[in-house]
């Protein structure tokens, strides 16, 4: 999982993904836009991984991660060239977390405006429409050359019409991801990576003063169809560099559940759509990471690609169902210990062993 970090300048992106990864990257106020993303992994904290460790005892335990990439400001200059090479990594991100001023700053304030969060997410959403329309509109000049010149396939006639509906629908200030598209032309675009096909999570970064003050902006943000969340950036930075214990004490004093890693991996699990399975074993207990609705043969081949190709069964069991009997001797004596074939849709928390022959 790859997540873009990115939104306008200086409203806090670098801080926030400090805080995230434990990294030390430089975040004065008065540096100039860095030229490249910073980027750090950060490990997914999965209870449910630890206790099967701890049951297994495995040579390895293999927790989940996510990629958080921290772009300069983008989506700050009206016409900038969306072809250009940042914006081509941007693309390749899975999702955005947006993040927003949402504090005073009086020099910030001169420069870029007060934190007017509703009107900063206008800005960047506009910029992306923008991007994407031009990227289509050239695409449909080259199609309609194509045609005079002979070229015209079923592929490039299901991808003309795709893009069509698309132009449309941006000219009409529609974001992609607000469309229906078919799986046909969902395939035909694809490569495209359009910003605003992309499923987006909003940051409102703010101070710990006012964390729990910004529900009438969440609300608003929320009714335009976005997941939302609040953050304290530069506090919850603070907080990453104390052990868990004095975090806690002063997560507790200004009304923080958990901490910001917690709450952005199971916000971009939900963001994606994406459950975790596993597998288990004196070798190793470990995750994957699926989509929700991905079928047994499909998981499998996120394994190895010879347990899809020689998907037999899939023997299956839940983690809630583990925990609640002790033991898989005991899951078998009560038959929740199951044989499931290829279409069986796995399930968050599906434990499985996958019988193949290649």
């Amino acid at each position: 999982m790859k997540i873009a970090l990115t939104g306008l300048p200086k409203s806090g992106k670098t801080t926030v993904f400090n805080a995230l990864t434990g990294l030390d990257i430089a975040t004065d106020k008065y540096s100039p836009p860095a030229d490249e993303a910073n980027m750090g992994i950060v490990t997914v904290k999965d209870e449910r991984i630890t206790r099967l460790s701890e049951m297994y005892k495995p040579k390895k335990t293999i927790y989940p991660t996510i990629e958080f990439h921290d772009f300069p400001g983008m989506f700050a200059k009206s016409g900038e060239n969306p072809e250009n090479s940042m914006y081509a990594e941007l693309k390749t991100c899975d999702a955005f977390a947006i993040v927003m001023r949402a504090f005073i700053d009086n020099e910030l304030d001169e420069l870029y405006g007060a934190p007017d969060v509703l009107r900063q997410l206008a800005h960047i959403n506009d910029e992306m429409i923008l991007a994407d329309l031009i990227v289509a509109e050239k695409r449909l000049e080259k199609i309609e050359l194509g045609y005079k010149r002979g070229v015209k396939t079923p592929a490039i006639q299901i991808e003309e019409k795709a893009l069509r509906s698309i132009v449309e629908a941006l000219q009409n200030n529609t974001s992609i991801r607000q469309m229906e598209i078919s799986k046909d032309e969902e395939k035909a675009i694809k490569g495209f990576q359009f910003f605003s096909a992309k499923p987006l999570l909003v940051l409102l970064n703010t101070t710990e003063t006012d964390y729990l003050h910004q529900q009438e902006v969440l609300s608003s943000i929320r009714q335009e169809g976005f997941m939302t969340e609040v953050i304290a950036g530069k506090f919850e930075q603070e907080l990453s560099t104390l052990s868990e214990e004095e975090a806690a004490m002063f997560m507790d004093d200004a009304g923080i559940g958990e901490s910001i890693r917690d709450r952005l991996t199971r916000l971009c699990y939900e963001l994606l759509g994406y459950i975790s399975f596993f597998t288990v074993g004196e070798d190793e207990v470990r995750a994957w990471t699926i989509e929700k609705g991905t079928n047994a043969v499909n998981a499998a081949g996120k394994i190895h690609s010879d347990l899809a190709r020689g998907f037999i069964r899939a023997e299956c069991f839940s983690y809630a169902d583990l925990m609640a009997q002790g033991n898989e001797k005991h899951l078998r004596e009560k038959g929740l210990f199951r044989l499931e074939g290829k279409e069986y849709p796995v399930k968050d928390g599906d434990i499985l062993n996958i019988r193949f022959n290649v």
